[in-house]
């Protein structure tokens, strides 16, 4: 293909009036001024193209790629905060679980950037502290999981100068409200170090504090650190056994990856998960996915495949009006004949081609593990 030359917007109107596109011209000229036009119109053209070589459209209208692009913007909005909620029960459940456990007290408050109280994956002997039984069958190592289970030391709780740039970039975490002169740190936790670099061990920020900071990334990986004695409760927060530990995990990395789809704006209806992220046996059996690599590791999973884990978690239904709205739309625009074969392929890019399966889906299609 090449790498593609710059283009004024000028040439961009021009190109577009040769391929055939119905539009006026000051509008379209505001709307490349507004948008970026590799979204707009390299990201949804393949769906309306009468002809590929050359690119062509037949009775295809600027209103027609508005449609399809506000329709992902909004569904993009929706299924971000519907994974915010996730990433919020998650923290919730991870800072309740862990500080019932290991932070009960006031001399107790920094444990949660204690190693010792946490699984290294990697770690196999059994005499350690930071012992992992899974540690000879941990999954994914090769792929998604790699440096999780290779970095256990780097991870940001256990970095020395967590307390200090936990409190010195965030502004609603003050030095002094969180002081104590109650509170001695003590070994092994991580310790404030004041503007002189002189450690201030009166100083400490609770668990459930301190978590609302981590991203959603850092908080899966921190997952994959707790003791099966503090993961058993937080998965039976969300119905599930800790015999299911693998399956959990593998349903967040997805999330994960949707997540971060979605907080970039990029467009949510060609959402691919990366090719190293492999799918765990029993999640594919479940759920019917349908991932596009199906060897030794299944890999990559379109939209629909990772809504149905979403769904697992929350309320999906209000999806099936947007979804309802934009085939109707595009039905009215362009015809019924020529609608509905883009509607067709719409869905089929978002992974599934199928309007009742959608629809079935959107509505709490139970999944027992």
């Amino acid at each position: 293909m090449g790498i593609k030359q710059f283009e004024t917007r000028c040439s961009l109107v021009k190109k577009l009036r040769e391929r055939g596109l119905d539009f006026e011209e000051d509008e379209l000229k505001e709307i490349l001024i507004k948008y970026n036009y590799f979204n707009l119109f390299n990201g949804i053209e393949s769906l309306l193209l009468s002809s590929r070589k050359p690119k062509q459209f037949n009775g295809i209208k600027l209103k027609d790629f508005l449609n399809i692009y506000n329709f992902d913007k909004k569904l993009n909005a929706i299924i971000l905060i519907k994974l915010n909620y996730v990433e919020q029960r998650l923290k919730n459940s991870i800072s309740y679980h862990f500080a019932n456990q290991y932070c009960n007290t006031i001399i107790d408050t920094m444990q949660y950037t204690n190693k010792n109280n946490f699984m290294n994956p990697i770690d196999s002997d059994e005499r350690s502290n930071t012992y992992c039984r899974y540690s000879e069958i941990y999954p994914f190592v090769s792929e998604q999981n790699y440096n999780i289970y290779c970095n256990f030391n780097n991870f940001i709780l256990f970095k020395p100068y967590f307390l200090t740039n936990l409190i010195n970039k965030n502004d609603h975490i003050d030095e002094q409200f969180y002081q104590d002169s109650s509170y001695v740190a003590p070994r092994d936790v991580v310790k404030y170090r004041d503007a002189n670099g002189d450690d201030n061990t009166s100083v400490a920020v609770p668990f459930w504090v301190a978590i609302e900071t981590l991203t959603f990334g850092e908080t899966v990986r921190l997952l994959h650190y707790l003791q099966d004695s503090v993961l058993t409760n937080v998965m039976h927060d969300f119905g599930l056994k800790i015999s299911k530990r693998d399956v959990f995990l593998n349903m967040l990395d997805f999330l994960l990856c949707l997540r971060n789809s979605c907080a970039h704006t990029s467009l949510v209806n060609r959402f691919r998960t990366p090719r190293r992220y492999c799918i765990n046996a029993l999640l594919n059996n479940v759920f019917k996915l349908n991932p596009k690599y199906t060897g030794e590791k299944k890999s990559v999973l379109k939209l629909y495949d990772v809504l149905k884990i979403l769904s697992y978690f929350v309320d999906l239904s209000e999806l099936k009006n947007m979804i309802r709205i934009i085939l109707i739309k595009n039905l009215f625009s362009l015809g019924f004949t020529k609608g509905a074969k883009i509607n067709k392929l719409i869905l089929d890019r978002m992974g599934c081609n199928q309007y009742n399966s959608w629809m079935r889906m959107l509505s709490g299609e139970k999944y027992c593990l």
